[in-house]
């Protein structure tokens, strides 16, 4: 608005210069201050555009090399509790009456083998989005997440962490 102003006074006073002449000078020192200000955020946007541009790629990959997990162990893999899936209960009609429970393989430890209950909109592995099967081996990790044995494993040889949680396997390390 004022560099409007201050652009038709300057050419209104540019005939009457010798009028006004303190005046006509002084409105052009604030119309080329006006035009050196804009010409230095134009190049500070610009700047900032390429910077962007440019540079901020390099950023995030700098911070996701910094904060990257390297793969499990297969002693941390190999002590993961395992546990056999069961459905029992309900018939083929009602599949919500149906009951899902985890079933110890073997002595996972004194807190790993007891039986664990599933609900039945949880018997699915996250990680393949497949309905867990009867008798299908599923491995339980430090999280309390549960996933098939052959899915967890291949994500736990790229990836240290539960797929949903981001929960360390091992975070005794």
């Amino acid at each position: 608005m004022w560099w409007l102003i201050g652009f038709i006074c300057v050419l209104s006073s540019y005939t009457n210069q010798g009028s006004a002449p303190v005046l006509f000078w002084l409105t052009m020192t604030f119309l080329a201050m006006d035009v050196f200000f804009a010409a230095i955020r134009f190049l500070f946007v610009c700047l900032l555009l390429v910077a962007c541009c440019f540079c901020l790629p390099f950023i995030i990959a700098f911070l996701c090399y910094i904060s990257r997990e390297g793969p499990a162990s297969e002693a941390d893999i190999i002590s993961l509790p395992k546990f056999k899936f069961k459905v029992s209960g309900g018939d083929v009609e009602q599949p919500d009456n149906r009951a899902c429970r985890m079933i110890p393989v073997r002595n996972n430890g004194p807190d790993f083998s007891t039986e664990r209950a599933i609900q039945i909109e949880d018997a699915d592995c996250c990680i393949c989005l497949c309905h867990y099967e009867e008798g299908e081996q599923l491995h339980l990790l430090p999280c309390n997440h549960h996933f098939h044995s052959t899915c967890i494993v291949k994500w736990l040889r790229v990836k240290a962490s539960c797929p949903l949680c981001k929960g360390l396997v091992a975070p005794n390390e």
